[in-house]
């Protein structure tokens, strides 16, 4: 993958969250150019959300001193099955589920586990 997509720049962080959870720069660039919501914050930092069916792909961006746009991070929610992400999600539903006792279990095995 390349940092640049059309007309946008990917940092390495971002293209490795596109690797890590299963989906492509094209979708990353499609909810940046389309997207069905836009979020700005006050430090410049603009969300930008789409819809792909039942996921909802998240875009995290910033201009430049050039006014060029630079994607920080992006995500896809639900998490894409087999991923990272999907594990830890599938981890904290059985963790909020668990009681007292299941959740020391659950924070001492994840702490040696990972």
């Amino acid at each position: 993958m390349s940092n640049r997509y059309r007309n946008i720049i990917f940092t390495n962080h971002a293209l490795s969250r596109l690797s890590e959870r299963g989906f492509t720069q094209a979708m990353a660039y499609e909810t940046f150019s389309s997207s069905d919501i836009q979020t700005e914050s006050k430090n410049g930092v603009t969300e930008f959300q789409k819809k792909f069916g039942g996921q909802t792909v998240t875009v995290v961006a910033k201009k430049n001193e050039k006014h060029e746009w630079i994607v920080l991070s992006c995500w896809i929610d639900p998490p894409l099955p087999g991923t990272r992400d999907a594990r830890l999600k599938a981890e904290y539903k059985k963790y909020q589920k668990a009681g007292p006792w299941g959740k020391v279990f659950l924070t001492i095995k994840r702490q040696i586990f990972g």
